[in-house]
């Protein structure tokens, strides 16, 4: 870990800076006898709890944050105009698999309030992965 806080990568000796995220502090590392020596022992930034935190959040200021909020507690701008309120997903505490489930058919197509749109059809499923990852990561 630098000075700045920016994750360190190591390939062949080389080091290139990647944002840190939330403060996480942790060395991505590969480390290789030969730049095509099949023995390499690789964790790939792109597969990383990390990098599917720093996607999903992406995700999230997309689509979720203008009724959930910046932090995530259903106080967004639109929240407002919406009865019920969005929901607080700071302290949620539905299982994972739900998360998924509301983001792919939306508030209407499990039972709850119709304001929540379906995004199955906007997102991939890479994409509902990384928004459900941020959105426990947000969980107290």
């Amino acid at each position: 870990m630098n000075r700045s806080g920016a994750w360190m990568l190591m390939v062949l000796g080389m080091a290139m800076s990647v944002p840190a995220f939330g403060g996480e502090q942790e060395q991505i590392v590969k480390v290789c006898k030969s730049i095509d020596a099949e023995d390499c022992i690789v964790r790939e930034f792109k597969h990383t709890l990390e990098a599917a935190k720093i996607r999903g959040r992406i995700v999230y200021r997309n689509y979720c944050v203008l009724c959930h909020g910046e932090s995530g507690e259903g106080d967004g701008r639109a929240a407002k105009v919406h009865t019920p309120k969005p929901a607080n997903l700071v302290t949620s505490q539905v299982p994972a698999a739900y998360i998924e489930l509301i983001v792919r058919k939306g508030g209407e197509g499990v039972g709850r309030y119709r304001g929540m749109p379906p995004w199955g059809d906007q997102l991939t499923d890479e994409q509902i992965a990384d928004v459900r990852t941020y959105l426990l990561a947000l969980r107290r």
